[in-house]
């Protein structure tokens, strides 16, 4: 496989999540809301502290102008989906609430949302990442990562898979190079329990060192925990797509020798990103990231017909 366009598939994902947005306005209209803009609005308001954040944190979020998130918000507040009051520290800013019609908004869709966005992401991922013919040799990473007979070298362990093995390599080289955004994003906006959570999972992982599977599966739980307090959607959607590539296909982890030790450094590794985000400090969270990388851009991939 050659290396991914990237202008392609930003265009190509671009395009596919328009399908999804289209597929959602006819039944938010019912509701009063319009376009899934206004979905993601509410959508974001409901994930955030209290039901509430920043006008402007909010279109940030969305991406969009100025006039472009007074309109969104004027609509919204007619539809009764949220309300807007003026922030206590800062008068000229106004706080969007979403009301409890605006949760019902929510509730009712995300589902089906969620659903439309996954099968067009999976289906985006196979695209991009699709098994190929037998492949020349390319570089990865420096930890060596290799696909051979369904077996892929995943730093110091193996991954056992019936089928698929560059694929999911390729699915973690793309997945590293989103890790530093994602963990970023998660620093930004964590809560407590948010960090509660996550040290709940980390302690799911220690109870598993001599569990190979298990231990992966709660680490990429503990992956998923921390994309799921992303606010770019986008972002969240498409790193949670590629964490379900490495668990759809691995079967088992290879039982070798110093795999108990390498999953011990592995939770230690995990132990810091945590540290690292509920600190809120970049530089720290950078770091951890750069730790975490198992792979990097001059290992070999190699596959066998």
């Amino acid at each position: 496989m050659t290396d991914i366009d990237a202008i392609h598939a930003w265009r190509e994902l671009g395009r596919r999540l328009r399908l999804a947005n289209e597929a959602l306005e006819p039944a938010l209209r019912t509701f009063g809301a319009t376009s899934a803009a206004d979905f993601e609005a509410l959508e974001l308001l409901g994930r955030a502290e209290g039901g509430s954040l920043p006008q402007r944190r909010v279109q940030e979020a969305l991406g969009l102008s100025q006039s472009g998130t007074s309109r969104l918000t004027t609509r919204l507040e007619r539809a009764g989906l949220l309300r807007r009051t003026a922030s206590a520290t800062d008068a000229r800013a106004a706080l969007l609430h979403v009301t409890d019609a605006g949760r019902h908004v929510v509730h009712e869709h995300r589902a089906v949302y969620e659903q439309r966005v996954r099968e067009e992401l999976r289906s985006l991922t196979a695209e991009l990442l699709g098994t190929p013919e037998p492949p020349t040799p390319r570089t990865l990473g420096e930890d060596a990562t290799s696909a051979l007979g369904g077996v892929l070298q995943f730093g110091e362990s193996m991954l056992s898979m019936g089928s698929g093995a560059v694929t999911v390599a390729d699915a973690i080289h793309v997945r590293e190079a989103l890790e530093p955004l994602m963990l970023l994003e998660a620093a930004q906006y964590r809560t407590e329990d948010d960090i509660l959570d996550c040290e709940k999972i980390l302690a799911e992982m220690a109870s598993h060192l001599n569990d190979g599977k298990s231990f992966y599966l709660a680490d990429w739980s503990l992956h998923r925990r921390l994309a799921s307090i992303c606010r770019n959607n986008l972002l969240r959607q498409v790193y949670e797509s590629l964490l379900s590539t490495l668990q759809e296909h691995v079967d088992s982890v290879v039982p070798t020798e110093g795999l108990k030790d390498y999953l011990r450094r592995r939770l230690v590794v995990h132990t810091e990103i945590i540290g690292a985000i509920a600190s809120g400090r970049a530089d720290l969270v950078r770091q951890a990231a750069h730790d975490h990388a198992i792979t990097g851009i001059s290992s070999r991939v190699d596959a066998t017909p």
